[in-house]
């Protein structure tokens, strides 16, 4: 186990939760209302107000971005670095079992797919009678804002990523769209955690991943209607490679690729947010806290995709992951150490 390997890990866990809790601040708001609230951008922890679903979090708390992350990442060590359907099964239905993350956060996907999971016989009554729901079959964007685990159990191994990127999305978001977003951003932490590795280098697996995930899933999964995240990343792409200045960009990458609930909107929305900042990891993640929409989830998925490329040693960036450590009473470092454990035989 190298100290790169475990520095890098940790700057995955980081960068995620950071995303996360800064974003929760901003969800909600429209890309001129955040430049309205905070002139300059949010760029610091701040206690949610009444427009964001985490109102009643102090400074620096997750929601179910990161916490589902953490708990799925505490049940790989535990299964002594293995990801099965159960050790995800297992963290899934402990994370709902969590007043604070569950009965607040859970989106409508996750909280069907929960559901089923208790009762396989869910059922839920409608104007015409009673009916069974496959919330599986969803393209939300909680397939991707939890897979990270699957990118840092395979580093500079973009296939195993992308097999377990699979298992853990397929629990709660089993469709093709979905396995599509998750294995882009699984393919892009596994990529950004090769020795030497660079951005381009991890932005180039996300492509890869969106576009083996979405033939992959179409094949062992359920076949969806949507847009398709791997030509919602070639937007972004030709937005961030076309002219305006980089404001002007962020505003088109917000109102044309979108950053909303969708997968095909979140993923392909932080893809366009790493390419802008291919040299620094915490402004990416700090450019879709601002992004507008769902910037909580925008944002932990681009802090998980640029995250092994943070600067562990810079003043700011230490100091927001201590507050993210003591805010959550987590122990990101040891986690990072045990995780890279596995990971690294």
């Amino acid at each position: 186990m190298s100290k790169e390997l475990t520095d890098k890990i940790l700057g995955v866990l980081g960068t995620c939760a950071i995303g996360d809790a800064m974003g929760s601040v901003t969800e909600n708001l429209t890309f001129d209302q955040i430049r309205e609230t905070f002139p300059g951008g949010l760029q610091e922890f701040r206690k949610p107000g009444e427009t964001a679903f985490a109102l009643g979090n102090e400074a620096g708390e997750v929601t179910d971005d990161f916490s589902q992350t953490y708990l799925i990442s505490q049940a790989i060590v535990e299964a002594g670095g293995k990801i099965t359907r159960g050790v995800v099964v297992g963290a899934i239905l402990k994370w709902s079992d969590i007043p604070r993350w569950y009965d607040r956060f859970a989106g409508p996907t996750t909280r069907g797919a929960i559901a089923s999971l208790k009762d396989p016989k869910h059922e839920v009554k409608s104007p015409y009678g009673t009916v069974h729901v496959d919330y599986a079959c969803k393209a939300t964007n909680g397939a991707a804002m939890k897979i990270s685990p699957a990118g840092i159990m395979n580093p500079d191994d973009v296939e195993g990523a992308i097999r377990d990127a699979i298992t853990i999305c397929r629990v709660t978001h089993d469709n093709s769209l979905a396995i599509s977003g998750a294995c882009a951003t699984a393919a892009a932490v596994s990529a950004g955690l090769a020795e030497g590795a660079t951005m381009r280098d991890a932005l180039g697996a996300a492509v890869y991943g969106a576009m083996r995930g979405e033939t992959i899933g179409k094949r062992v999964s359920h076949d969806v209607a949507g847009a398709s995240v791997v030509e919602r990343m070639h937007l972004a792409n030709e937005i961030v490679r076309g002219p305006g200045s980089k404001e002007e960009k962020l505003r088109r990458i917000s109102e044309v690729v979108g950053s909303g609930l969708l997968i095909s909107e979140a993923v392909p929305c932080a893809y366009g947010l790493a390419l802008l900042n291919m040299d620094d990891a915490l402004q990416a993640t700090i450019d879709a806290v601002n992004i507008g929409y769902d910037t909580d989830t925008v944002a932990a998925i681009t802090g998980a995709m640029v995250g092994a490329f943070a600067n562990l040693k810079d003043e700011r960036y230490a100091r927001l992951l201590s507050r993210i450590q003591k805010a959550n009473d987590f122990d990101l470092v040891d986690l990072a150490s045990k995780l890279a454990g596995y990971a690294s035989k």
